[in-house]
């Protein structure tokens, strides 16, 4: 793998049991190391997308609430325009 140099025969001694290690350990450590981190980095995701949804429900029902409080006590004023209807007698198409 590498290769440091050392002074101290206990730290020789460990970078000779690493530089014995075969490639699928290498593999395996790698692994142990990255794949716990993904998962703790997914979960804070998840968490944020959830808590999100969660703020947005919320802001919903306080709106919704807030609205149909208003349309009990405020009345209605009719501008008049509610019952109007357009009708159209004839069309004319004109190409160009």
């Amino acid at each position: 793998m590498f290769r440091m140099a050392f002074h101290d025969p206990r730290m020789m001694a460990w970078q000779n049991r690493l530089a014995r290690l075969p490639r699928w350990a290498w593999i395996a450590i790698a692994l142990g190391v990255v794949l716990p981190i993904f998962i703790v980095l997914a979960g804070f995701v998840l968490l944020a997308v959830v808590s999100g949804l969660v703020v947005l429900a919320a802001v919903m029902v306080i709106l919704s609430i807030r609205n149909l409080f208003l349309r009990l006590v405020q009345p209605r004023q009719d501008d008049g325009r509610r019952n109007v209807r357009i009708v159209v007698r004839s069309a004319r198409v004109i190409d160009p």
